[in-house]
C-alpha cells in the first residue's frame, strides 16, 4: 500500500509540473496547444510510463475538457501560458 501511495505521489508531481504553465481555459498570454491523450503520453514518456487512463483521469480531475477538432479528432483543450 505504501509503495502504491508513493507511485501516486510521483505521478502527481510529474503531471503537476508538466501542467504548471498550462490552463484548461483560455487566458491572457496563452496559446492553444490542444493535445490527444496519446500525444500527452508521448510528451511524458521520458519522465514516467503513464497509462492513457491515468492521463485522462488527471485531465478530468483538473477541469480540462475534450474538444472536437476540425478533422474530427478529439483532443484536450489546453492553453499554454507563455
Amino acid at each position: 500500500m505504501e509503495e502504491r501511495n508513493r507511485r501516486n505521489e510521483i505521478k502527481r508531481e510529474i503531471l503537476d509540473a508538466f501542467f504548471k504553465f498550462r490552463s484548461p481555459l483560455p487566458c491572457d498570454g496563452a496559446v492553444s496547444q490542444h493535445r490527444s491523450t496519446v500525444e500527452l503520453q508521448d510528451d511524458l514518456q521520458n519522465m514516467y510510463p503513464f497509462s492513457q487512463e491515468e492521463i485522462a483521469e488527471y485531465m478530468i480531475d483538473h477541469d480540462y475538457s475534450p474538444l472536437s477538432e476540425g478533422d474530427g479528432s478529439v483532443k484536450w483543450a489546453i492553453w499554454r501560458i507563455i
